[in-house]
Order: structure tokens, then sequence, then C-alpha cells
């Protein structure tokens, strides 16, 4: 097989995806996402950001959006308590998929995705502040510094981040930080720094992802 070709029903890591045209999914997609995901001509499932970059799912490989946009769906943008910030669309879905009938207000709290190439804190809409957030970000040190750098976005703080061998440096609010690599997580970012706010990480079960989590059946 040429390096090139992608295997049908495998994603980038080689990991089997779900299949887009199962009916449980797209009864999720149905009742969470309406109105913020489209299926096109060729069966690829497209959730358009806000700059016109698609994240899909097509033939079981995922695409991530290089957007400089947001992905959001809600019921009522300025009705809700609380937001899901996820890492991506897919994530969010996965999410909702694993929990379907267990969380009863699941529907009613707002979904949202900040495009990998977006603004922080400028694009952040104005709906967004003073809310519960739940983060839906997956294990990989990548993740969590997303999750981080949103956070602190919300409060309107910008944070930077560089990595020196095995340690993390941080610049936040005027102070520099110095974290392990292992075991780096936002609890540990919040306890050092005195940040505080309403945010909370949600861990998928055995995987680095909800979305693995729903690969692997866990």
């Amino acid at each position: 097989m040429n390096s090139s070709e992608v295997m049908e029903g495998l994603d980038s890591r080689g990991n089997l995806l779900i299949s887009e045209k199962n009916g449980a999914i797209n009864e999720v997609l149905d009742r969470y996402f309406k109105g913020a995901y489209e299926w096109d001509i060729n069966g690829i499932l497209h959730f358009a950001f806000s700059d016109g970059i698609s994240e899909c799912l097509h033939e079981g490989k995922h695409q991530l959006a290089i957007s400089s946009g947001i992905w959001y769906n809600s019921p009522g943008l300025f009705a809700v308590s609380t937001l899901y910030i996820c890492s991506s669309a897919m994530e969010a879905l996965a999410f909702a998929a694993l929990q379907d009938g267990k969380l009863a207000d699941l529907d009613q709290y707002c979904w949202m995705v900040f495009g990998l190439n977006c603004r922080l804190p400028h694009a952040i809409p104005e709906f967004c502040f003073g809310r519960k957030i739940k983060l839906l970000f997956g294990r990989e040190l990548l993740d969590i510094l997303r999750a981080v750098k949103i956070c602190v976005a919300l409060k309107g703080f910008t944070v930077r981040f560089h990595l020196r061998g095995e340690r993390l440096e941080c610049s936040f609010r005027g102070r520099s930080y110095v974290f392990s690599i292992e075991g780096f997580s936002l609890s540990r970012f919040k306890q050092a720094t005195g940040f505080r706010d309403y945010s909370r990480m949600k861990r998928p079960f055995c995987a680095d992802s909800f979305l693995d989590q729903l690969r692997f059946g866990r």
C-alpha cells in the first residue's frame, strides 16, 4: 500500500472511527446539534465554523478544522447557564452519544468549539462570559494547554507556555511558573497561579478522548 493512501475506515492514527451512517449517531446529531451540522451529497458530515471552514467526517476519516472561527450550537444562547467547550465537534458528538439518556438536561446546554487558529480572548462571544464551563478535552498535553488558554481567556487574560525539555514554563498575569510536563493539568495550573473560575474538566473513561472511548466501546 502506498504511504500516501489512507485505509478506508481508519483515521490518521490508524484507529477505527464510528460509522457515519450509524442510526444511533444520527439520532444524537438530530437531538443535540440540529442546525449545526450537515451531510453533503457525497456523504461527508460537516460542522461549519463561523469563518466557513468545516470539521469533517467521511468514510471513517476525521478532519479537524484549521479555523480562526468558532462552532457552536445552543437552544438559546443567552438562556443557558452552562457551556460545554470541546476540543472538536466530534468530541462533542462522542460525549453526547456516550451520555445520551443519562443527563436529562444535556440538550439545554450550549456546545462550542474554538478553531485551532482562533485568537483568544478577542474571538470569544459576549454570551460566553459569566457561564459555568465544562471542558471536553483529551488527556494529551496540547489538549490540556488549549483548555487552560480558553479558561483564562474567558476571564479576559492570556497565558503563554514554552516547552523546555521536560519542563513547561508559563507566563501568566505578570508572573512566571514552571511545571513538570508529567501530570500537568488545569487543576495544577489553578493551584499554582491562584486562578479561579467556574470551569471543570470532564475526563473520558480509560481513553485519551471521548471519541476514542466511543470508538472502542469503553
